[in-house]
């Protein structure tokens, strides 16, 4: 079939590959005279095309550059995608992205991320869902800017589509092992090609463990090393191809996570004060209690002293059909999809041997259907479109726990041996329907229009109960129970749309111009410490939708005959009404995940590729992202614990001496650092006669940002870079591959995320991924 689509994001892209040699930038197999650069094809438009035409900018990164960096996880994403951040968080409820400075880490699951998750053209309904390891992918493209044109559902910031590998016309088999520090062992193998005529298949597996690498020195704690790994997942694909003009394919994945994991360590303690300390009572507990076990917080700490466990399970899975059916030179295309998503999490958020929070988890189980319907034009025409279709429907059940002491029987307020507890039920419901089109016109053959439009609906409802848990003497410290259910019922209706211009100044050059309105749905607050928007009644609070506006300008260029790649692309966006959570001061002397609407958010910046081959076996690479974001509007911002009181602190508007809010206009997002700058120098050459060799090394340097939107200034992440290596060997006609590797060669130090320490006013916790600790390893990779 002529035009044969392929699953992939449905969006207008420009992509290029930031590290060679991934899908921009692949060398071609010729002589030292015609060596150039191989522009590799991408579907992020849902058709096949050259990416260096695509006005839209985006990292593309192929499968085996993703090996080859030792990336095998959707959370190590962001050390070789410019632009992008990712929150790890506590599990994989609260973890979120960022791109281009905009995206939000969400206690909340009535409120949606602002970057989109896609696999194979099937967005998934929350994000936590989508972090998957990265066995027998085939790319991942990280699209920027708002992409709600011809991207099914909310995208406000980006999508990243990750596209798996397809079955083979021939038989093909894979195999990749590799082990390092801290008994890291990967395994992944797939088998792939002809079942019978017309019908073709491909199946894969893998397995991932490694040990933790944050110690519990409690003796009586019921896991010694904790933030380890531990899962497994099987992928298979059915294509039927019974004629020229049609073809089906079927998927079904399974994956599992089951791991010790979500542990913070301890940054610093509080210091004695009115204010500070348990509860804000001014009594310091976390800081004596720590040092008597032997733990010295800061940032290089490690340990942990907890009486609790620490869980992370995860279940994902679904089954999904696209059909391909070709009416002359047009082709229809319906993807159909059925997922289901569950996650238990639990954490010792104290971090020492005393029963503040003895239980503390999550059981969430989210299941969604989509049903997406596209109609494209042929593409050798002067006026190209695509129209179609969507509908998604999504459930979300969660229930959460919270008991124990919350250090009130050290504050003489709960008698010995009696504990506080809630217990959370919460749903949300929604359905989000949408009629989409875009078009490109060739006004003359060097300059084209472009045009897209999509209307859309979304009805979210919501419900929320409390209640005292079983053997609890009351609610949790801070928390209430419901007499009645709390509820929130929000239905929009929006139009997201997308102009421009691209000029093609000569075959290997073009410039381009697009402005884009994106949008993001309406939200429903929900949680254990959200209460009803008036006293005695039931609404929840709601967040307004968050509407991005943007405006990109770019230019795409091949010179040096094919060895130099050039791409730049520089953009402003204006966000009204952000949707930013914040960890904020509560009553009672604890902490709540707050969500509110900031007025306006602007974001703008510059990014850029360049890849060039300078000599035979030779290849250089750079990528950078320029970001600058900040709050435009947002007077009425949540002040951070301790914040100083005052006109140009937390603003004291009834004369108590407290605070209630402060105004953050002008200041930095979190998680937004200006500069991220990736590198990469990789030399191929002949060892022996019948051997191949290579030695790379990779670079990351990301600068200092904020943790939290607060702009609490004890959050600031310091910059930091990452070096990475790795030098094989290549045997057996090149399908063969053995090598050994480094990663955070200079044994840097930094975190992801810092926060608030609970249950110690003005002392703050910290995530470290395994990223932060230097590591080794051999890897073998097959293939037949």
């Amino acid at each position: 079939m002529q035009n044969r689509l392929l699953s992939g994001a449905t969006i207008a892209v420009m992509a290029f590959a930031s590290l060679a040699p991934s899908v921009g930038a692949q060398e071609q197999e010729s002589s030292q005279d015609d060596r150039r650069l191989n522009i590799v094809t991408i579907t992020a438009q849902r058709v096949e095309q050259n990416l260096q035409v695509v006005p839209i900018s985006v990292t593309a990164i192929d499968g085996d550059a993703l090996d080859e960096r030792q990336i095998d996880s959707f959370d190590q994403l962001q050390y070789i995608a410019p632009g992008l951040s990712f929150n790890a968080g506590l599990n994989a409820r609260q973890s979120a992205s960022t791109i281009r400075g905009i995206g939000t880490s969400l206690f909340n699951i009535g409120i949606e991320g602002s970057v989109a998750i896609a696999v194979d053209g099937v967005v998934l309904g929350r994000e936590g869902a989508g972090i998957l390891d990265f066995s027998d992918v085939e790319r991942v493209e990280v699209l920027r800017g708002p992409q709600g044109t011809l991207f099914g559902k909310n995208a406000s910031a980006g999508v990243i589509s990750i596209v798996t590998k397809q079955p083979t016309d021939e038989f093909a088999a894979e195999f990749d092992a590799s082990y390092g520090s801290f008994n890291e062992t990967s395994v992944s193998a797939a088998i792939s090609g002809p079942i019978t005529d017309g019908v073709k298949g491909r199946l894969s597996g893998y397995n991932n463990t490694r040990d933790g690498y944050i110690t519990n020195i409690n003796p009586a704690a019921p896991q010694s090393d904790v933030n380890e790994r531990n899962e497994f997942g099987v992928r298979g694909k059915l294509k039927f191809d019974s004629s020229d003009t049609f073809d089906l394919t079927l998927g079904a994945d399974y994956s599992k996570r089951d791991q010790s994991a979500g542990a913070l360590t301890l940054r610093s303690v509080s210091s004695p004060g009115p204010g500070t300390g348990l509860l804000g009572f001014g009594v310091q507990v976390i800081g004596p209690v720590s040092a008597s076990v032997g733990i010295k917080p800061g940032p290089d700490n490690k340990q942990i002293a907890s009486n609790g466990t620490f869980e992370s399970e995860m279940e994902s899975y679904g089954v999904y059909a696209e059909a391909n059916k070709q009416f002359g030179d047009f082709d229809l295309v319906s993807l159909t999809s059925i997922r289901e998503w569950k996650s238990f999490d639990n954490n010792d958020a104290d971090l020492i041997p005393l029963p503040f929070l003895a239980v503390n988890n999550a059981d969430l189980d989210q299941n969604q259907f989509s049903q997406e319907f596209r109609l494209v034009s042929p593409r050798d025409q002067a006026l190209t479109y695509t129209v179609g279709a969507y509908y998604f429907h999504q459930e979300i059940d969660q229930t959460n726990t919270q008991s124990g002491t919350a250090g009130l029987n050290l504050l003489g307020a709960l008698p010995p041996g009696l504990l506080l507890g809630t217990d959370l039920i919460s749903t949300v419901e929604e359905t989000n329907m949408a009629l989409f089109g875009q078009a490109e016109y060739a006004l003359t053959d060097k300059l084209t229009a472009i045009g897209g439009l999509r209307v859309l609906n979304s009805d979210i409802s919501a419900s929320l109960s409390r209640s005292i848990t079983p053997g609890a003497v009351g609610p949790f410290a801070g928390q209430s129970i419901t007499a009645s259910p709390l509820t929130g019922d929000t239905d929009d209706t929006a139009v997201v749309w997308r102009l421009g211009l691209q000029y093609f100044i000569n075959d290997d050059v073009n410039v381009f111009t697009t402005v884009s309105r994106g949008y993001k749905s309406a939200g429903i607050v929900s949680g254990l410490t959200i209460n009803a928007t008036q006293v005695g009644g039931t609404a929840l609070p709601m967040v307004e939708p968050e509407v991005p506006v943007q405006i990109e300008a770019g230019i795409r260029a091949v010179s040096m005959d094919g060895r130099l790649v050039t791409n730049f692309t520089a953009f402003r966006s204006e966000i009204e009404d952000f949707q930013a959570q914040a960890l904020v001061p509560g009553p009672s002397g604890t902490s709540i995940f707050s969500v509110t609407n900031a007025g306006s958010v602007e974001t703008y910046g510059l990014e850029g590729d360049i890849t060039l081959l300078p000599v035979d076996g030779f290849t250089l690479s750079t990528s950078f992202a320029y970001t600058h974001a900040t709050f435009q509007d947002f007077p009425d911002a949540p002040c951070y614990a301790l914040q100083t009181v005052g006109p140009n602190g937390c603003i004291d508007t009834n004369a108590d001496g407290r605070g209630e809010f402060q105004n953050l206009n002008g200041k930095d997002l979190a998680q937004s650092p200006e500069w991220i700058i990736n590198a990469l120098a990789r030399y191929d050459f002949a060892l022996t006669q019948n051997l191949d060799a290579f030695v790379q090394v990779g670079a990351q340097y990301r600068g200092d940002a904020i943790s939290s939107n607060t702009n609490d200034p004890n959050t600031v992440l310091d910059a930091y870079m990452l070096v990475d290596a790795q030098l094989g060997v290549k045997f057996w006609d090149g399908r063969g591959a053995l090598s050994i590797f480094g990663r955070n060669l200079t044994d840097e130090t930094f975190v992801e995320a810092i926060v608030g320490q609970a249950f110690d006013t003005g002392g703050y916790s910290q995530f470290q991924s395994f990223e932060s600790e230097q590591s080794f390893g051999v890897k073998l990779s097959l293939d037949y």
